[in-house]
């Protein structure tokens, strides 16, 4: 495995700590009181999570709450990828993690929101916040691995130079997202989409039916699309479009996981986060290869060229090992969990909560 290979993804959440018991009532009676360590879990799980323990929930109430959430989610992490950058650059990361899990809650709910005005308004502006950002995520992840690359110190200056002009187009975003026609007016006029959707003759039938069921229903395709999808080529252009697949439906697979609750939903999010960080440090080798190499082409010839190109060809060399190991992961391991998984959904044991 090639040193660029790093995690960089932070954990979604951290386990609360338990806090010590006062040495006597006098003691406790001092001390203010303090939430259990249960509570502050809890607190700091979304609220929509305990809708897996009730049965009765239809798949329009659900989904109404889910998205409310997400909303609000996504609003706090692009106020922080503006205001907080500099001191911390994973907040863009965190944005586009939100902006995306947006884009595939919308994907699934889409029955239930028809053909309304505002869906089609807040799709068009996640697809541009994520195509601005992207160049912008990819040089917060070259100087994250500059130190431990060695990378010239002239290099690493060119790319917070661009990274600084990158963060314009996403000001302007917010800005408009932000504007009292924005995301508020239109975050309303989704959520009594969903409501209405409960008397829609289209929709009235998804939306009145059992949340959790439709979950497993939704979960089995796919698994389905998954499976026809693993890659049979090495390629780093055929594991990329495999990984983006399986970020797409790891979060729809979240969402239904809190929708049902389902055991064998929450292994196959685990399975997919599992192949997403292996695939994901792959290209986030892969970009760093090409802007070095960008880097070299725009040198003169010197030492430090010669140096420069060495050390291209040597990353170009552990990608293909690299590449070729993880196609060989995927077929051996990923896939007969991916089959296991299936069979136990469809079964009706599996089906059952």
């Amino acid at each position: 495995m090639i040193s660029v290979f790093r995690g960089t993804d932070a954990p979604d959440h951290h386990p609360a700590c338990l806090m010590s018991r006062p040495a006597s009532a006098a003691a406790a009676a001092k001390r203010p009181a303090k939430k259990s360590a249960e509570r502050r879990t809890s607190a700091k799980m979304p609220k929509v999570q305990a809708v897996a323990a009730d049965a009765a929930l239809t798949v329009w109430q659900a989904a109404r709450s889910l998205l409310k959430q997400e909303l609000k989610q996504f609003e706090k992490h692009l106020l922080k990828c503006i205001d907080r950058w500099r001191k911390k650059p994973d907040h863009l990361h965190q944005t586009r993690i939100s902006a995306r899990r947006l884009q595939q809650h919308l994907e699934l709910l889409g029955p239930l929101l028809g053909k309304d005005r505002s869906l089609r308004w807040l799709r068009k502006h996640l697809k541009s916040l994520l195509k601005a950002s992207s160049p912008a995520r990819d040089l917060d992840v070259l100087l994250h691995h500059a130190a431990a690359k060695k990378t010239s110190a002239a290099v690493c200056q060119q790319w917070q130079q661009q990274r600084r002009r990158l963060q314009k187009p996403l000001r302007e975003i917010q800005q408009r997202l932000s504007r009292p026609d924005g995301l508020k007016q239109h975050r309303r006029a989704l959520l009594k989409a969903i409501s209405r959707s409960a008397c829609r003759e289209s929709s009235a039938a998804l939306a009145n039916s059992s949340a959790s069921g439709w979950a497993v229903e939704q979960a089995t395709v796919r698994l389905a699309e998954l499976q026809t999808a693993l890659p049979a080529s090495s390629s780093s252009k055929s594991l990329h479009r495999f990984r983006l697949l399986v970020k797409q439906h790891r979060y729809q697979a979240e969402l239904l996981l809190q929708l049902s609750g389902h055991p064998i939903i929450q292994r196959l999010v685990q399975c997919l986060l599992q192949v997403q960080k292996q695939l994901g440090r792959l290209q986030d080798a892969v970009v760093a290869a090409r802007s070095l190499k960008k880097v070299t082409d725009n040198q003169k010839k010197s030492a430090g060229k010669k140096k420069s190109l060495a050390k291209a060809s040597q990353s170009t060399a552990e990608i293909a090992a690299e590449s070729s190991r993880l196609l060989t992961w995927l077929q051996s391991d990923i896939a007969p969990q991916l089959n296991s998984l299936a069979r136990r959904l469809q079964t009706p044991s599996g089906r059952r909560r």
